[in-house]
This record gives structure tokens, sequence and C-alpha cells, in this order.
């Protein structure tokens, strides 16, 4: 894979006042020159409800050849459901092949063979954004050969769909918001020092704001030199979230000084009413196979606090796995929607 500037992807992402054909757009050229092998990538926004198939709700592709793309929609929509199912339950990076359980015997998977192997393509990467409301992005991209996803690229396009999926609630949140609105204004504001220059609600108290100047800092650093020399490093220091409420973004006023604000995006989960908010969230996460450091990183808390709210969920609800406690939460949501 190109080792060029991953937060640029980060960056397009949380361009969230663009049109969404333009997002996607930027997103798609953004993530191209780290995953093209010469089959371009398809970007796609998706809605996903519970276990339905996930809804694409917008699609860009950007360098697939013609006639390949001309079919790209065909490929996906013939998959068996439970497959189309996968990738948005064993993201947020994976390929065909390991998707499938598969190694070699994938060169001979049918659907692949049909459609696919003409182009030259025998394996692909899947970069899926999900987080617990069913929101979510994500890329699929060509490969020439049979491929797996390493613990590093597993570990940093995981951090990129933190963000990614983070950004998605916060353009879908801040949608048809008219100013005065709550959730409109940001709960502060910061320059690029740290200084903060307004706060409210949350953000008042002297915890949450030391929080939040931290983050700021943070971010600045992995903007800096530290995106090229190290990016894997200026990824980790840079969490999706603040104390699992606050997502940074970018403000530049009319005379060019630019602000980092933050603004509420905390994430909305189902689950048991035995359960807390906050439980729920790490549970949705969870349930999108996402392991205790990601989600800590996705919620911008400590993984040993993720480990304790998983803990009481399964002391909770009577269970004493992981598997339990998943299992659990997927029927009583099946029982609610029926």
């Amino acid at each position: 894979m190109a080792k060029a500037d991953l937060l640029s992807i980060v960056e397009a992402a949380y361009c969230v006042d663009l049109e969404d054909a333009a997002w996607l757009a930027g997103l798609a050229e953004a993530v191209l020159p780290h995953l093209d092998d010469g089959f371009g990538v398809a970007a796609f926004e998706f809605y996903q409800l519970g276990d339905g198939l996930p809804k694409v709700v917008q699609r860009c592709h950007l360098g697939i050849p013609d006639k390949l793309a001309a079919i790209y929609p065909t490929i996906f929509q013939t998959m068996d459901p439970e497959i189309r199912q996968r990738p948005f339950r064993m993201g947020p990076c994976i390929t065909g092949s390991q998707m499938m359980g598969m190694r070699r015997e994938f060169l001979d998977e049918p659907h692949m063979k049909r459609y696919a192997q003409k182009f030259g393509m025998y394996d692909s990467f899947w970069i899926t954004a999900a987080e617990p409301s069913g929101r979510g992005c994500g890329f699929h991209a060509g490969r020439s050969r049979l491929t797996r996803a390493s613990a590093a690229q597993v570990r940093q396009w995981g951090r990129i769909a933190a963000h990614l999926s983070t950004a998605v609630r916060l353009r879908h949140a801040l949608k048809g918001l008219p100013a005065g609105q709550a959730g409109a204004e940001p709960e502060a504001i910061f320059d690029s020092s740290g200084k903060i220059h307004d706060a409210t609600g949350e953000a008042r108290s002297e915890h949450a704001r030391d929080l939040l100047r931290h983050a700021v800092l943070m971010l600045e650093k992995s903007r800096g030199p530290l995106r090229t020399k190290d990016p894997e490093k200026s990824l980790a220091i840079r969490k999706a979230l603040v104390a699992g409420r606050w997502s940074l973004v970018d403000q530049i006023e009319q005379n060019g000084t630019r602000y980092i604000v933050a603004r509420q995006n905390e994430p909305t989960a189902p689950g048991p009413a035995l359960l807390s908010k906050r439980e729920k969230e790490i549970v949705g996460y969870a349930q999108l196979g996402h392991h205790d450091k990601l989600i800590a990183y996705e919620l911008g808390i400590a993984p040993s606090t993720v480990r304790v709210l998983l803990g009481r969920a399964k002391e909770k609800l009577g269970v004493r796995s992981r598997k339990e406690l998943l299992e659990v939460c997927r029927s009583a949501a099946r029982a609610k929607a029926d």
C-alpha cells in the first residue's frame, strides 16, 4: 500500500459542511492513493438498521475501469445476503478472501470467477467505517492477487475508519439544524495553541476544558511533521472523540483565523434497558467486530474503561463471555423489532 499522508483522509472526512456528493468524492480522492491497485476505488455511504441488509445511500467510483464500474453494483447485489453483511460485521479492515475464511481456494470462489477475475481482480480490500446508529461509509478496492490484511493495516485503517464513522454521524447531526438550536453551536472554541475562547454546557467544567485542551494540542501535533515522519503515531494521538462526547473540527473565520471547535457528537446505540448509555455504546461497537482498544479510540476513553463497562454489562445481563453478551443484545434487539 502507498505510504502517502494518511491524515489527509481524516481531514477530508471532517469537511462536514460539504454537500453529500462532494463530501464522498473528496473522501474517494483522499483514499485512492492508499488503496488503488489498478482497479480504482468504490466509495459508498450506507445505512443499516439492526440486522437488516445495509442500504447504500450514495456511491462514488474513482479510477475504476468503465466495464468493471458498470457491473460493480451487480457484483454486490447478487451476493448471498449473509455474505453481504460480513464487511459490516467483520470490519473495519478485511480482505475478500479473509471475509470468506479462505486462502488459495478463494481463487475458485464462484462469484469472483463469474464477475471479477475476467478483469484480473482476484481479491479485494474492504474498509468499513460503521458505528452503532447504523450509519457509516466505506471503500472497496480490487487486488490483482490474493491478499491478507496485516495487523498493522488493520490497526491503521481501524483508526481511520473511527474518524470516518464519527464524521458521518456529525454530518447527519448538523443537517438542518438552525442557528441557536441545541447542538447547532459548538460547546467550546479553542485556537491552535490550546487557548480557550468560549465554553458552554458540559464543556464549562475545569475537567472538561483540560481534556479538550489536551485533545486540541494532540490534534495540532498530529498535523505537524509527525504526519509524514510517523503516520501511525499521528493517527494514534488523534482520538475520534474526546471523552465520548466531542468531535474537534476546524472553523475558519472570514478573516482567515482558524479555530478548533468542540461539537457534541455522542453515538446513539440501542440495547437492553438494563444497560447504561455508555454500556450500550460499547456493546454496539463490539457488535460491529471492534476490539476493546479500537472502541477506546473511537470513544476517546481508556481501554481499561471499555473492559470495566463490558464487565458490568455482562454482570447485568447474567452472562460470562463476550460472545454471550453480544448474542443476548442481538436477541433483545430482534425481539423489540418484532
